[in-house]
């Protein structure tokens, strides 16, 4: 019985060890969505900017303080990626519809 309750925790271990990295990139990668659609939606007020801005700066702290550094890279790389995307998503020209066809 304690050899299964050993290779349990193992298996536990192994399991966590990679769905760590990748529940960070993608909570990253929704946060920098959050935070670019809100600084790129002029309607909203200068204080959520700030707040939302913060938040995510606030997040990376405590990823780095709580978390290891691949959780924290992996985390600002899903951010990086998503701020990215979504600003080269809105500086490209809109498709102009045709007229009367």
């Amino acid at each position: 019985m304690e050899q299964f309750v050993s290779t349990w925790q193992q298996l536990a271990y192994v399991v966590g060890t990679l769905i760590r990295p990748i529940g960070g990139l993608l909570l990253g990668a929704a946060t920098g969505w959050l935070t670019a659609t809100t600084f790129l939606d002029e309607d909203k007020e200068w204080q959520l900017k700030i707040a939302i801005f913060l938040g995510l700066l606030g997040a990376f702290v405590t990823l780095n303080i709580f978390s290891g550094a691949g959780t924290t890279g992996l985390f600002a790389i899903g951010a990086g990626v998503a701020v990215i995307l979504l600003g080269v998503r809105s500086i490209q020209p809109k498709k102009k519809e045709p007229v009367g066809k």
